[in-house]
């Protein structure tokens, strides 16, 4: 009977060592946890993370700090990427948190009008301010929704063509985008002008001048840009001849002229009176009612956009 005893004292103790032991392995407080297991961040924004069941202090730490920084468990997102985020304890336990981190976008783009009127040959500026102020890719395009009425430059800059109305639209890369309804006065295309009058031959495509006159040789002081139509045109070569003819221009602007000058090598017909009056007096002009802007070549559509941004 002791023997039995003896055994069953035995296995009794063996019980109470396995629970002893089980409870030191997966005992409350024994893992360390982090707040999040991932974060998906946009660039300049932060997060805060915290963890639970560590001993003494913590050691913080990115895998790539040029993504994602940390600090006492705040995490900044710099560049767009990911990274990994882990927080160690004094006994070398550790746990970690996947970070993504994306473009800041623009949420909402405002123009400073809905709607606008501008004469055929006349320009306005049209100006976009987005949301959030801080987003990382502020990348806008503008588009006209009829080019053969009004068209728009890179800036914002919208020129009428001929009479009726288009749409112009400001448009960030996520396509968030805000319009403006422009309406174009005069610029019909039914006139005709002495020149068309006197010879009824349709306009040739004579390079590097472009469209003109049958009969007449150009010359390259007919124009501010005799090869605008031929060649695209450098920022520095723009500011040598707008500073050089500062103040003779027909438009009130030379740069406005250079653009009115691919205009009218192209046949388009004037609504202003002084404009169209001046084109009239070339003898290389040939106006050609039929006109729209999809006439021009690729280099003239690069050059009238650059020279905008200068009128």
């Amino acid at each position: 009977m002791k023997r039995n005893s003896s055994i069953v004292v035995l296995l009794l103790l063996a019980v109470f060592t396995v629970g002893m032991l089980s409870a030191c392995s997966f005992g409350k407080g024994s893992d360390l946890q982090m707040s999040e297991s991932s974060l998906t961040l946009s660039v300049g924004s932060s997060a805060n993370l915290s963890v639970t069941g560590y001993s003494g202090s913590l050691t913080w730490t990115s895998s790539d700090n040029n993504i994602a920084g940390v600090e006492n468990g705040n995490v900044t997102a710099k560049s767009v990427g990911s990274a990994v985020i882990k927080a160690e304890d004094e006994k070398g336990k550790s746990c970690s948190c996947n970070v993504t981190v994306s473009d800041k976008e623009i949420t909402k783009i405002a123009l400073d009008r809905q709607s606008a009127t501008v004469d055929a040959g006349k320009t306005i500026q049209l100006t976009a301010t987005f949301t959030p102020k801080d987003a990382s890719n502020t990348t806008l395009t503008w588009v006209s929704s009829d080019e053969s009425v009004a068209v728009v430059n890179s800036s914002g800059n919208v020129t009428g063509v001929k009479g009726g109305v288009a749409n112009i639209t400001c448009r960030a890369q996520n396509n968030v985008e805000a319009s403006c309804t422009v309406t174009v006065k005069g610029g019909s295309t039914n006139q005709s002008n002495n020149n068309n009058a006197a010879n009824n031959t349709p306009p040739a495509n004579n390079a590097p001048y472009g469209h003109y006159n049958p009969g007449y040789t150009y010359r390259a002081s007919d124009f501010v840009f005799p090869e605008s139509s031929s060649r695209k045109l450098t920022r520095s070569e723009i500011n040598s001849v707008l500073s050089s003819r500062s103040g003779s221009s027909v438009s009130g602007s030379v740069a406005q002229d250079a653009v009115n000058e691919i205009y009218a090598r192209n046949g388009y017909c004037f609504q202003n009176p002084s404009i169209r009056s001046y084109y009239e007096s070339q003898p290389w002009y040939y106006a050609d009612p039929s006109f729209t802007t999809s006439d021009f070549n690729s280099v003239e559509k690069y050059n009238i956009n650059l020279l905008l941004e200068y009128t």
